[in-house]
């Protein structure tokens, strides 16, 4: 085999010998030898590739993904479920307060409405040279020039996509009709190659409806992520929402729908926040069932993330024997519940009004909710109240009940 010097080589493939030493040293030339300070290359070695190019731009070292309207609250909750899963996120807005600036800080931001094509464009020459995915989060806004606008801006982040990329429609079912995803879909995919998919959140609009975004932004980014071989699909999604009436309850809910509120509920829970709860030990509860068991599971993870917790159990002095083997009671004294005990006679006897304020049983978060047991002669399961009367007559009866309250711990021992 015929070898070459570095300076033989350099003229050869056109680059300063200083460069071919180097890409020696990086062990980047197949087959060169250091002989003394002198390398020698064999003289059929193919040239590396230059990884300084402007192809190596192209080559995706990161992942990232553009979100039209970020500073919503579906926007707020995708970002570092998207962060997590190491992409990195832009995002365009309408308009946005110093306070949302502060929360999507580090963020490459622009703002553009979509209603304007000249603002459009010029946001376009700033983006990125690719993205991995694109996520349209709706506005309120239903004008011809927003959804022409939103078609074309679609088609034009797409050719900085790849055939693997895809993009993701989040609209509200009253926004929907259009069928973006159905028009798009088949032409996007042979033309340019990404596919498209869009997520229709069908729940009213209003303050009085309590929806579950943190699920909704998950399913989201699993429809961005995981689904990429679909095209031209919709799905929707009622959020789990929940109607309050002008009273501020909602109504009467069944078991499934009563234990999805719960958990959602102490799902968004942190250590700032506050417990109370009064649980009537009751036979129809405290059961091996799966319900049971992952509404004990949340107590148990809201708990350990230093939320506050405490707990009035409600029996019979004659049964504590029996709640003695109780494994619902043995996993609470050992967690980081305070877990108390009130004898049910006893309050029958000295706080009947009392006794008949705590129902089935409640539980309080903080002082804006309260989860409500109802009767097991009821139709449903219980219901949620974000009445302040309600709220603050209940937490009154908590504390009162604490007078008679001794520690689980002590009694069951």
């Amino acid at each position: 085999m015929d070898y070459l010097t570095a300076k033989q080589v350099s003229e050869k493939w056109g680059i300063s010998e200083r460069r071919i030493i180097k890409l020696c040293q990086d062990k980047r030339v197949s087959g060169a030898i250091k002989q003394g300070r002198i390398w020698k290359i064999p003289e059929d070695t193919m040239k590396p590739n230059d990884q300084r190019s402007t192809i190596a731009a192209y080559i995706k070292a990161e992942k990232r993904v553009f979100v039209a309207n970020l500073n919503t609250e579906i926007g707020y909750l995708i970002l570092p479920i998207l962060q997590k899963q190491g992409y990195i996120v832009e995002g365009s807005c309408e308009e946005i307060t110093k306070m949302e600036q502060r929360k999507l800080k580090g963020i490459n931001l622009f703002q553009a409405n979509f209603e304007n094509r000249v603002q459009l464009e010029k946001m376009l020459k700033q983006t990125a040279k690719y993205y991995d995915g694109v996520i349209f989060i709706d506005t309120d806004k239903k004008s011809a020039e927003f959804l022409k606008n939103k078609e074309w801006f679609i088609i034009k982040i797409a050719q900085k996509m790849d055939c693997e990329a895809s993009v993701i429609l989040v609209n509200h079912a009253s926004n929907a009709k259009a069928k973006l995803e159905t028009k798009l879909a088949k032409k996007s995919k042979l033309k340019i190659g990404f596919r498209i998919n869009s997520f229709n959140l069908d729940f009213p609009d209003g303050e009085n409806v309590w929806v579950d975004y943190d699920e909704i932004a998950e399913d989201i980014c699993t429809l961005l992520t995981q689904l990429k071989n679909t095209t031209g699909m919709a799905i929707s999604t009622d959020g789990d929402y929940l109607l309050f009436s002008e009273k501020g309850r909602t109504k009467d809910l069944e078991t499934g729908l009563f234990y999805r509120a719960i958990n959602r509920c102490f799902k968004q829970l942190d250590k700032n926040s506050y417990v109370w709860c009064a649980s009537m030990m009751l036979e129809d509860e405290w059961t091996e069932e799966p319900l049971e068991m992952n509404f004990r599971v949340c107590n148990l993870e809201t708990s350990n993330r230093g939320v506050k917790m405490e707990r009035i159990f409600i029996f019979r002095k004659s049964e504590i024997e029996k709640f003695k083997k109780n494994k619902t009671l043995k996993i609470y004294m050992q967690s980081n519940i305070h877990t108390m005990f009130v004898d049910y006679y006893e309050l029958l006897e000295k706080e009947p009004k009392l006794l008949a304020l705590i129902g089935n049983g409640w539980a309080g978060i903080n002082l804006d909710t309260l989860l409500v047991d109802l009767q097991s002669k009821s139709q449903g399961r219980g219901y949620v109240s974000r009445n302040k009367r309600e709220v603050k007559r209940a937490y009154k009866a908590f504390e009162e009940l604490k007078k008679y309250a001794r520690d689980l711990k002590e009694v069951l021992k």
